[in-house]
Formats: C-alpha cells, sequence, structure tokens
C-alpha cells in the first residue's frame, strides 16, 4: 500500500503544501494579511483531510488533523501580529504530514498513539472552536479600541 499511495497526486500535494507553507514560511507571512491570510491557509488543510477520509479512511488521524490545523487557527487570529509570530514556530503543515506519513508507512507507535487521543481530540476540536470565536470577537474588539484612539 505504501508505494501505491506515495504515487497518489493528493498525497503528492500535500507534501508539496507542507514544504511551501512551513518550510519556505509562507503560513505565517500570508497570516500577516488581517482575515484573508487566515482563511487561505486553513483552506489549505483541506487536501490533508481528504486524504485522510478517503484514501486511508480514519476518523482518529482525521480528528488528529483537524485539531492540528484548528490550533494554527488559533494562533493566527491572535490580534497585534502576535499570532503571526507564534506562526512562525508552528510547523502545523509538516506535523499533518508527518502523521499521514505514519500511517502510510504504518508507523504502529504512532497510528496507536493517535487512535489513543482520539477522543481528547475531538474535545480539543469542540474546545478550540470555542478558543477561536473568542479570539475573533476579542481581535474585532482590539482593532476597532485602536481604530477608535486616533
Amino acid at each position: 500500500m505504501e508505494k501505491d499511495v506515495k504515487e497518489l497526486k493528493s498525497y503528492k500535494l500535500i507534501e508539496a503544501i507542507a514544504k511551501v507553507m512551513d518550510k519556505y514560511y509562507v503560513d505565517p507571512l500570508l497570516g500577516l494579511v488581517p482575515t484573508l491570510g487566515d482563511a487561505v491557509t486553513s483552506l489549505l488543510t483541506l487536501p490533508y483531510l481528504y486524504f485522510s477520509v478517503f484514501k486511508l479512511r480514519s476518523i482518529p488521524l482525521t480528528l488528529a488533523l483537524l485539531c492540528n490545523m484548528l490550533i494554527d487557527l488559533a494562533m493566527g487570529v491572535i490580534p497585534f501580529w502576535i499570532g503571526d509570530i507564534l506562526d512562525f514556530f508552528n510547523h502545523s503543515y509538516i506535523k499533518n504530514y508527518r502523521l499521514i506519513t505514519g500511517y502510510v508507512e504504518g508507523d504502529e507507535e504512532m497510528i496507536k498513539s493517535v487512535d489513543r487521543r482520539a477522543w481528547w481530540m475531538a474535545v480539543m476540536i469542540a474546545v478550540l472552536c470555542l478558543l477561536i470565536w473568542l479570539l475573533i470577537k476579542f481581535a474585532v474588539w482590539a482593532w476597532d479600541w485602536l481604530i477608535g484612539l486616533f
């Protein structure tokens, strides 16, 4: 299975996205564009989710990928460029690529670890969604307050 899966266009796409977004720091640079940058970077995680759901058919892996994406998004919406600075250190695309590679290569230890944490990932996703909503509300309030000073 490993060789066949690695030849798929979708696998090559996620490999390329990880390289461009994290190794060349395109993710934090796009994050400098308010709102639009975070939206674009979040959309670029869709191939990872597609691969996990439709090619590997793993719900625990999909939850782990989604959790990493939401952590990256939560950091990105922290206002005043703090989130963008944090984004330079959080390589979520490489983390997600390594998770997928572990599944493709049959890394039993990594697969068991992801499977064991699946329930907690689901809880984390709910918490992160709430946190992102609160961070967005705070960011809007903070920018309105800052603009009101001038």
